[in-house]
């Protein structure tokens, strides 16, 4: 246990200082029901490449979730931006409940607390706390799952400026799914469409992505995905690599 929680602190620093933001299943934007069961650990490492109007950017990401029962999970996300101005986003502290599942169909919670902790003069922040709430939906048949989420993120600024420049609530649908090509290999699509934070912008961001999840063995998963804008208000493309590891 101790050399594998070194182990662990090891990653996790090593994917902070080389890497980049996501969340759910990476490189997935839409998230499963699934959770860790009992005294489960999962800590998942992540960077993405963004390139918008020919200005590049990086982000990084560590989670790390524990299960506290069969259906309940709770995380810390901890996002951290590489390039100019650097320094950590908002932290963000949640919960997962899978509160049905029947004959392959699950539904469930993901609640949502986010910490004022990054800089605000750098905007790296809101300023003042927030919180999101999304329903997760999962649907199983064989080898393919398919994903549905649909939630709102609440935005608490606390300059007069940024109030009046961006939208206090942001809504959120995305719908993907994935299929087993064999033992190792999984093929991930996915899709969505938010709010602009603007208020004076009438178009939301849509993306499309594809990309692969490769079980290094049963406990961990190498990944990759390719995200790329369905509009003019979306982020042009982003690519991500990530790294999942869980443990008792």
């Amino acid at each position: 246990m101790l050399m594998q929680a070194k182990l662990l602190g090891v990653l996790t620093g090593f994917f902070l200082v080389f890497a980049s933001t996501a969340h759910a299943a990476h490189p997935l934007v839409s998230d499963d029901t699934g959770t860790q069961g009992v005294g489960g650990y999962q800590v998942e490492v992540n960077t993405d490449w963004l390139r918008d109007a020919g200005v590049k950017t990086r982000t990084a990401t560590a989670t790390l979730t524990r299960g506290m029962t069969e259906t309940i999970d709770l995380y810390l996300d901890t996002p951290y931006a590489l390039s100019q101005p650097t320094g950590f986003n908002d932290i963000g502290l949640g919960l997962k409940w899978r509160l049905f599942e029947s004959d392959g169909l699950s539904v469930g919670l993901k609640p949502e607390l986010s910490l004022s902790t990054g800089n605000q003069e750098k905007q790296l922040s809101d300023g003042r706390s927030g919180g999101a709430l999304t329903v997760l939906t999962q649907y199983e048949l064989g080898a393919w799952t398919w994903l549905f989420n649909l939630g709102t993120e609440l935005h608490r600024y606390s300059s007069a400026s940024s109030q009046d420049e961006y939208r206090r609530y942001i809504n959120k649908a995305s719908v993907g799914f994935t299929y087993q090509l064999d033992d190792q290999w999984l093929f991930v699509m996915d899709s969505g469409v938010q709010s602009h934070a603007s208020k004076t912008e009438k178009k939301d961001p849509r993306f499309a992505l594809v990309g692969l999840i490769y079980s290094l063995s049963e406990d961990a998963e190498l990944d990759v995905g390719y995200k790329k804008s369905l509009n003019s208000t979306e982020i042009d493309r982003q690519w991500g690599l990530g790294l999942t590891y869980r443990f008792k």
